[in-house]
């Protein structure tokens, strides 16, 4: 007598697990939803239009909810979310340099939006705008005769369109990085003169990338503050990166709700930075108010040396 064996169907939702992962080959089981190696679906279903979509738009919902989850946290529980990113509570919110970057990307857009008037009312200049500003349009550095600096401003204002290569052609300076940068200078900054529209519309798409920059050296000004604590330089650059996300946000609401004085928002901003440091750092009123003044005189030192370079690199790049 034969026994036949009847082997009992995978369950409908298994239909599509692996007992490997396709995107590392971790070894899975085929109750696991998702690799815990890489965090890839279990899944060997044919890739759809469907899929893809569906994909698409579950990375956003997810981001979503976190950057709301985050936005939230940070202005209602100031120095909340830097304490729990930096003892592991991760998953629930935005990474702070994404987050920093998305809120200023959107900033900086919908500045550009509310201005855009006032954008387009920046014209080259004409006859008209130069008896206005006529200082300011006509400067010219006072560099020392017969300087390469000299040379070379003297040669780009007689020929603006001329390359680099034909300006020491031309003047018969040496080829080095140091006339390089000059010649670039200024040719940017004749550049500007001519049309400071285009200037002002090479220059803002940039700005968030400038200010994502300028926080690791305010980061510096934190760790020497609190180099007593012995504190990672990782933690202050998250503390700093939600303090600035949160001072894009106030910025918005100042330029958007105008009928506030410029001052309430800023006393706002020092209030939050307080309760922050308060939060974050775990010190006393009177300490924490003696660091905030000193590392508000730091943002302003950084501030200035970041727009500063900024001003410098986009007239040479421009």
């Amino acid at each position: 007598m034969k026994l036949k064996l009847r082997l009992k169907a995978r369950p409908k939702r298994f239909r599509h697990r692996s007992n490997t992962c396709l995107n590392c080959e971790h070894a899975l089981d085929i109750s696991e939803r998702y690799c815990s190696f890489c965090g890839q679906k279990n899944s060997t279903k044919e890739l759809t239009i469907k899929e893809l979509l569906m994909e698409f738009f579950a990375g956003i919902i997810a981001y979503d909810s976190r950057f709301r989850k985050t936005i939230s946290a940070l202005i209602f529980k100031p120095g909340k979310v830097s304490r729990d990113y930096v003892k592991g509570k991760r998953v629930s919110y935005v990474n702070p340099f994404r987050f920093f970057i998305s809120t200023a990307i959107i900033f900086f857009l919908a500045i550009s939006w509310i201005n855009k008037d006032q954008l387009n009312s920046i014209e080259s200049l004409s006859d008209e705008n130069i008896s206005e500003s006529e200082e300011m349009t006509n400067y010219e550095f006072d560099f020392d005769n017969k300087t390469p600096a000299s040379i070379l401003q003297d040669y780009v204002n007689e020929n603006p369109s001329s390359s680099y290569n034909e300006a020491i052609e031309n003047t018969g300076l040496q080829n080095n990085w140091s006339n390089r940068i000059k010649f670039d200078f200024l040719l940017g900054y004749y550049r500007l003169k001519e049309n400071p529209k285009a200037f002002v519309n090479f220059l803002l798409p940039k700005l968030p990338f400038f200010l994502f920059f300028y926080i690791p050296i305010l980061s510096l000004f934190s760790t020497l503050i609190y180099v007593r604590r012995k504190i990672p330089y990782a933690h202050h650059l998250i503390f700093n990166y939600n303090q600035q996300a949160i001072f894009l946000i106030l910025l918005f609401l100042a330029v958007f709700i105008d009928f506030i004085w410029t001052w309430v928002w800023v006393l706002l901003f020092l209030f939050y930075l307080y309760k922050s440091m308060r939060n974050f750092y775990k010190q006393g009123r009177l300490k924490t108010l003696f660091k905030q003044f000193i590392l508000i005189n730091s943002y302003l030192m950084t501030i200035f040396i970041v727009i500063t370079l900024m001003a410098m690199s986009s007239i040479i790049f421009f």
